[in-house]
């Protein structure tokens, strides 16, 4: 088929398709239906007659002024129902309200060709899709566009004149823009404060660059070549840092998962104490721990406090329930110890007392001492000798004895013995001080007698031990 003559047919269904509509406007005065249901029918209409094609030259001023003649009947019929002629008027307003606000931002742009065809767009709009508003308002809206269209036609006829220093100027702005860019990219940023920044100013540049008018065409290709290099560049380094980020990211979640499940194992074991100083090496590590994602963070820190504050809770309640055992073991063992004072039984008898106090020896209170000597005292009592209480006494603690509390009296002993040791070193090199004349001297006589006096000590503190440890 022949173009000329498909582009003929187009334009023939083009005009059919106008007339048409034009016959729809007719209706509209007489069809029946609510005011509300043909306004919204005409304004149908009138959008679409602008999305048909052109007619056929010969045609076009005919069908134009048709159609603008029955949008005036129409607009007369709607004046009969004052509301709706209100609604219209109020809507061409405000329409013709936003075209001039973007009129007027065209007056700013340094893009004059951009300018001009985007300001005959809104002009078409005004003239061609919008019907009249209020007289009060008409002759202003007109004067400001006329004004507007009157300042952008002079602009440009002034770039007209300076259209080459103008587009250079542009050019030239443009590639200093493009090295702040390349300035961006190429200095090193090592957080994500700094690259959230160096976003910020990445796009203020771009958008820059963007409202910056035309350039020479000749340069046009080179230049927006180099301007994509560059702006993927940039992403290229961004990409390579935040895949780094993202990497630490998982290291670090992992870092803190690991954290958490170390106290929940710490909070699992029976000696929580022991492990106070291990819980709080933890929590310094944690506050190491960096970057992490916010939320992701906020989740871990909620998980990781709330494990840290089951172990404290923890120590509190067993040193609560130490304290009522405690309580409960002293009241025992002072008992205990009455009835060692009272005891007028056997040795067996005495036996079965010194095994009952042991066994509710939870805490050193203290009371240890008071109860082996009131045991010895009856030891001697029931007919033994000093050293044989002593000895009796140390086989009753090795007997009755359970392994933790003969490991903490052997502690005790130890301290004891280290004490003297050291007592008897000392004395020992006092000695150093006298000569022979002062062999009937009392002081070094007081040191002969402390020193041996030391040295039982040590040798019968070693077998209490012997006979603890048998």
């Amino acid at each position: 088929m022949n173009p000329l003559k498909l582009s003929q047919k187009n334009l023939d269904d083009n005009l059919k398709e106008k007339e048409l509509l034009i016959e729809k406007l007719k209706e509209l005065l007489v069809v029946e239906g609510s005011i509300n249901d043909k306004y919204n029918e005409f304004k149908k209409l009138q959008n679409s007659w602008f999305k048909i094609g052109i007619v056929p030259r010969s045609q076009n001023l005919i069908i134009w002024n048709n159609f603008q003649h029955h949008i005036k009947n129409f607009y007369d019929y709607l004046h009969l129902n004052r509301k709706f002629k209100e609604i219209d008027l109020e809507h061409n307003l405000k329409e013709k309200e936003k075209i001039i606000i973007s009129a007027k931002r065209l007056v700013n742009s340094n893009d004059q060709y951009k300018a001009f065809r985007d300001f005959e767009r809104l002009k078409k709009r005004w003239k061609f899709e919008l019907g009249p508003v209020k007289k009060e308002h008409k002759e202003t809206l007109e004067k400001e566009i006329k004004n507007l269209e009157d300042i952008l036609n002079n602009k440009r006829k002034e770039f007209e004149l300076n259209k080459d220093t103008i587009l250079n100027a542009n050019f030239n702005t443009k590639e200093n823009l493009i090295k702040e860019i390349e300035k961006l990219y190429q200095t090193e940023s090592k957080s994500i404060k700094e690259w959230q920044e160096k976003i910020k100013t990445f796009d203020s540049i771009k958008k820059n660059i963007e409202l910056t008018g035309p350039i020479p065409r000749k340069l046009k290709k080179s230049f927006w070549n180099n301007y994509k290099k560059i702006v993927r560049e940039f992403y290229a380094t961004k990409n390579i840092f935040f895949k780094k980020i993202k990497k630490l990211y998982s290291e670090n979640l992992k870092k803190q998962d690991s954290l958490i499940n170390e106290i929940i194992e710490i909070s699992s074991k029976n000696d929580l104490e022991k492990e106070r100083q291990n819980v709080i090496s933890i929590q310094k590590k944690w506050k190491l721990i960096k970057p992490v994602p916010y939320k992701a963070n906020e989740k871990n820190w909620k998980n990781f406090k709330n494990s840290c504050d089951i172990y404290f809770q923890k120590i509190s309640q067993k040193k609560n329930l130490k304290t009522k055992e405690n309580k409960e073991s002293e009241i025992i063992q002072e008992k205990l110890i009455k009835d060692v004072e009272n005891f007028s039984g056997e040795l067996v008898d005495l036996e079965n007392i010194f095994e009952k106090y042991l066994s509710n020896i939870n805490i050193n209170s203290g009371k240890e001492k008071i109860f082996f000597d009131k045991i010895k005292t009856q030891f001697i009592k029931l007919g033994l000798n000093e050293e044989e209480s002593q000895n009796k006494l140390s086989e009753m603690k090795s007997k009755f004895m359970s392994n933790d509390q003969k490991q903490s009296e052997v502690f005790k002993l130890n301290l004891k013995l280290d004490k003297l040791k050291k007592d008897l070193t000392q004395q020992e090199n006092n000695l150093l001080f006298f000569n022979d004349k002062s062999k009937e001297n009392k002081l070094l006589k007081t040191v002969h007698l402390k020193i041996k006096k030391q040295q039982l000590e040590i040798e019968k503190l070693i077998t209490e031990k012997k006979d603890l440890l048998k």
